[in-house]
């Protein structure tokens, strides 16, 4: 195991019991973008059935949705107290501990023949040290028809080079990994193992991990920076669908 992604399994083991507090999950922030950013995004992309394979589950909030949206879900993790959030919070989808790098080595070999429609990763991918390899391994993992899809932190927003300085969460020694998560980077990485981007935008200036009373305060620069041409290459997400080739 790369040493980061130990240093991920620990700290995550560490705090799932506050993981939704500690990373916004339950406040008002993430409502916000869930309900006007991320939902939207989900469900033009998911069809409703789909086999998926969802990579760095957390406590299961995607997870559940996944599942209401009429989808097979096989959720997976690095940590194991995290995945037993997840599990009380979802019990009807299949979870495997694993590193979400390389799932082929953790996946059951009938799961992996009968391979995915769908694979997810919400907020995990841009901090994988090995973007590459495990971008070639899902690659391998989806049907002919197929698709990998992102929806994570964008490097280029100023905000993570804050919280960078701030020491806000694991952002300190993230960061390099994170600031590789641009427009530029993710096409090349895509181009190189083998698969091909069908789309690919940004969104959300409003962080998850605020309450209602600053949601309110900040609703309507979200709705005027969104307007902004060019401005939301600098927004806090980065969503991407990307084809694989068999």
């Amino acid at each position: 195991m790369h040493g980061k992604t130990a240093l991920i399994q620990k700290y995550y083991d560490r705090y799932a019991s506050v993981y939704d507090n500690k990373h916004g999950v339950s406040w008002a922030g993430q409502g916000h973008n869930f309900t006007h950013y991320y939902e939207p995004f989900l469900r033009e992309t998911i069809p409703k059935g789909s086999h998926v394979l969802e990579l760095g589950c957390g406590t299961g909030f995607y997870t559940k949705w996944l599942v209401d949206h009429g989808c097979h879900v096989t959720a997976m993790d690095i940590s194991h107290n995290i995945i037993e959030c997840a599990r009380r919070r979802c019990p009807e989808a299949t979870y495997v501990e694993g590193d979400c790098e390389n799932p082929k080595d953790y996946l059951d070999k009938a799961v992996v023949q009968n391979q995915f429609d769908i694979i997810l990763g919400v907020n995990t991918f841009s901090y994988y040290p090995n973007k590459c390899e495990a971008l070639r391994c899902y690659n391998q993992l989806l049907t002919k028809t197929g698709k990998l899809v992102i929806l994570d932190m964008n490097g280029r927003s100023p905000l993570y080079r804050m919280m960078r300085m701030t020491g806000k969460n694991e952002m300190r020694e993230w960061y390099s990994e994170v600031s590789q998560s641009t427009r530029s980077s993710l096409c090349k990485l895509i181009k190189e193992a083998g698969m091909q981007v069908n789309k690919l935008g940004h969104f959300a200036f409003i962080p998850n991990g605020v309450n209602q009373s600053v949601v309110s305060m900040l609703r309507p620069f979200d709705s005027l920076l969104h307007r902004i041409p060019g401005m939301c290459d600098y927004s806090m997400r980065i969503a991407l669908v990307a084809e694989g080739s068999k």
